[in-house]
């Protein structure tokens, strides 16, 4: 039997998103707040024969080619080992595609952590984090395997946060994505930006303090996404109107997240999205995944 190992790659929000500044090398400087949900997909990763990756997934939206984060990770690994290990890697994908909840990133870091297990490589995690970095910017917030985490630079500068919160998330997916490039492409930046302060956004995170969060905490790509595509700010609309707590695009879009405290008014939520077409995934908050 072949040699292999499986592993869970976990989807994110962002609770909070600023982008500061555009940096000379084409990233933006971030601050942000990631929460990792209880929502993943499986990679299963067998050693092959000869050499390169082959990729496997069930999910139609996924490339199998080098656009795929998984290998562009395996290139960013076989330049540090100096060698191409055959590998096989299987995705059971069921975290949504193209929603903002960092499933590529998650998958690219699955990868690395696993293929460290597999080929018995033993590298540090301040290793793969340096191998993810070549990869994408939110590639280390799931190397580093926290439930949340302060995200600087361009997200790759980490401190992780202990969450406290609780209730249930409501994910609404639309029937269309959004790309990453266009969204930050079509950002303005104000003369005089929102005054937040990402270390008290994550006390309230971690004193579970949902109605201060809200309050407080924004995306900033959620303007040209919203004006743009106004059936999302009618139903980011609904969300507040159905008694969510919060609600928020995550990252670049252009899914939407509603926190509610009763399990009631989010699956009342859910059926109205449904009503109109739009997916709903049902979440337990706080359950220390």
């Amino acid at each position: 039997m072949r040699r292999s190992v499986s592993i869970f790659s976990f989807a994110k929000i962002n609770l909070h998103l600023q982008v500061l500044f555009k940096r000379p090398e084409g990233y933006h400087e971030i601050e942000t707040i990631f929460y990792r949900l209880p929502l993943r997909d499986r990679l299963t990763l067998f050693l092959g024969s000869g050499g390169g990756i082959h990729i496997t997934c069930d999910h139609p939206g996924v490339p199998r080619g080098m656009t795929n984060t998984v290998s562009k990770a395996y290139e960013a690994l076989c330049n540090r080992l100096g060698e191409r290990p055959g590998m096989e890697v299987v995705i059971d994908k069921r975290v949504p595609v193209g929603g903002g909840f960092g499933g590529g990133s998650a998958n690219a870091a699955a990868f690395l952590l696993a293929a460290n297990e597999l080929l018995g490589l033993d590298l540090s995690t301040d290793a793969l984090l340096r191998i993810g970095e070549e990869v994408g910017a939110d590639v280390g917030f799931f190397i580093l395997n926290k439930r949340a985490a302060v995200g600087r630079g361009r997200g790759d500068l980490l401190w992780p946060i202990k969450p406290n919160l609780r209730g249930f998330i409501l994910l609404v997916i639309p029937p269309f994505g959004i790309s990453t490039a266009w969204a930050y492409s079509s950002l303005a930046f104000p003369l005089t930006p929102p005054c937040t302060d990402i270390n008290m956004l994550a006390h309230l995170v971690e004193d579970g303090v949902v109605e201060r969060l809200a309050s407080r905490a924004f995306n900033h790509l959620e303007g040209p996404v919203l004006r743009h595509y106004p059936s999302l700010r009618e139903v980011k609309g609904v969300l507040l109107e159905r008694g969510a707590t919060m609600a928020m695009m995550s990252g670049s879009g252009a899914a939407l997240f509603g926190i509610f405290n009763e399990r009631r008014r989010a699956e009342e939520a859910a059926y109205w999205m449904a009503k109109g077409g739009w997916k709903g995934i049902l979440l337990s908050l706080g359950n220390g995944v």
